[in-house]
């Protein structure tokens, strides 16, 4: 009884303070207030905030489906003809990164193992995971630089689209549009049955963010198949949003020793230098091949699916193009590059015989 009590509190007070950042006229209102407030409220006072990971999963759940009424047949056919691009731009990402594990490694008293599985922008959890694998990292510094970055790209990302980045659209945020289902209740029915189908699967291979992709992916496979797809009303979207956002900051504790870290000015360079090359990169591309600037921007910069599939559904940017390019890279990094990487710091490290 008390766990629901504070399930309750978590959600009113998340709410709350996603409508004051409404009001206030804050970008991405529904997933940084709650994001915010949690993440204070986590590391000033002792109240047993609580929000169980299967209300992060409807959230992930609901954002999936928005996100894959933007995979439309002409959508798909550009991802195709976009995969050398993602290529190019996810190796560019991960060289920085490599190079800036060097520079932190240098600067500072972390190993080289722990300063790149902490600035590879891969998930905290995955990489966290990783790094308790590598003999020599340090798990603990590595969860310290993946939240710096999740931190600095949340706020500093947005900012810059908002303020600095033109956009091409006029943006879908909430309260912009109203959007209801245009389809017969069975096909939603078949619809739910694939998505919990798909889950099962991805779940049992332990496929990244699940919650996610099924959703995702039998929604674009459903717009394809009907030639019609369907946008999710407002209310939904802002809940789910909501949701992620106060998981989020409740992961963000212990700020305080954080805070207090000699290495911690250094990361947070490293990031913006990160984020500034990620700039460059979509200025580049917009110079040399008219490549749009917003999208590739976004696309590039070093956040989580989630957060930029939302960032770019609010400022208009292409969602399909962007949410794209991050689950490439998200693959490449957690099943080709860090996977190596692991595979070859071990080799480093084991004795010779």
């Amino acid at each position: 009884m008390n766990e629901w009590k504070w399930i309750a509190i978590t959600a009113f007070v998340s709410g709350a303070a996603g409508w004051l950042f409404y009001l206030a006229g804050i970008f991405l209102p529904w997933l940084l207030g709650p994001l915010f407030i949690m993440m204070v409220l986590k590391n000033t006072t002792a109240l047993p905030f609580y929000w169980p990971s299967w209300l992060r999963n409807i959230g992930l759940l609901v954002i999936g489906i928005q996100m894959g009424t933007s995979f439309t047949s002409e959508a798909i056919g550009l991802m195709v003809l976009n995969l050398p691009l993602m290529l190019v731009i996810t190796l560019a990402v991960v060289g920085f990164t490599c190079f800036s594990a060097l520079a932190l490694s240098k600067l500072t008293d972390y190993h080289y193992e722990t300063a790149l599985l902490g600035c590879f922008p891969g998930g905290l959890s995955q990489m966290v995971l990783l790094s308790e694998e590598v003999k020599g990292a340090e798990p603990s510094a590595v969860a310290l630089m993946q939240t710096i970055r999740i931190l600095l790209v949340i706020t500093v990302v947005p900012f810059l689209v908002t303020h600095f980045i033109p956009s091409a659209g006029t943006g879908e945020g909430i309260g912009q549009r109203s959007a209801g289902l245009m389809h017969d209740p069975v096909s939603y029915l078949l619809l739910a049955f694939a998505i919990l189908f798909i889950l099962l699967i991805m779940r049992q291979f332990k496929f990244p963010i699940p919650f996610m992709l099924s959703p995702l992916l039998c929604v674009a496979g459903f717009n394809v198949i009907t030639a019609e797809p369907f946008l999710l009303p407002d209310i939904p979207v802002a809940a789910a949003q909501v949701m992620l956002g106060a998981h989020l900051g409740l992961q963000m504790k212990g700020l305080k020793t954080l805070l207090a870290a000699k290495p911690l000015l250094i990361v947070i360079g490293i990031n913006l230098a990160l984020i500034a090359f990620c700039i460059g990169i979509s200025f580049g591309l917009n110079a040399l091949f008219s490549f749009p600037l917003l999208d590739m921007f976004l696309s590039a910069a070093p956040g989580g699916v989630a957060e930029m599939a939302i960032t770019a559904y609010t400022v208009g940017a292409d969602v399909s193009t962007v949410t794209s390019f991050h689950l490439f890279r998200i693959f490449f990094i957690l099943f080709a590059a860090a996977p190596l990487t692991v595979y070859l710091l071990k080799k480093k490290l084991a004795p010779s015989s």
